[in-house]
């Protein structure tokens, strides 16, 4: 009884250990700046194209906030009323829902991750977007994910 109890609580670690060390290492990461002017790679080009990912991967997506500095301090010397904001938040959208959004990314928060599964619940693509009115929004509504 004491060693199907010690093998039980050993499998049990195991399989903690296995799920926290692939929540902390992505099958596939991808590093998305953004500023008004839309979405760009790590280099700074646009993103035009749609990420490729395999279905049942587990993927990152990091977000970087990437204004330039005196446009955004510019807009906070607005009275909050006319501040129409350099602050965005992403949602990902798998065509029926939303899969996961974002915390805000702004000046003092430059920033933030979405992990997800692609592929789950049947999804074979995403579509990521800004969800706060910003500057730029139309430019932060065309990044895709395609599952295949």
């Amino acid at each position: 009884m004491k060693r199907v109890f010690i093998f039980c609580i050993a499998i049990m670690l195991f399989a903690i250990y296995a799920l926290d060390a692939r929540a902390g290492n992505p099958d596939i990461e991808f590093t998305v700046k953004i500023n008004k002017d839309g979405f760009h790679d790590s280099t700074g080009r646009p993103i035009a194209s749609p990420f490729h990912v395999k279905k049942g991967q587990s993927v990152r997506l990091t977000f970087h906030f990437d204004e330039k500095t005196a446009e955004v301090l510019r807009d906070m010397m607005r009275s909050a009323q006319e501040q129409q904001g350099f602050v965005h938040a992403f949602a990902l959208h798998s065509g029926k829902e939303i899969v996961a959004e974002t915390q805000e990314l702004s000046f003092k928060h430059r920033q933030t991750t979405l992990d997800f599964i692609a592929g789950d619940k049947g999804a074979t693509s995403y579509k990521i977007y800004c969800t706060m009115m910003c500057f730029g929004m139309e430019h932060l509504t065309n990044l895709t994910i395609e599952v295949g």
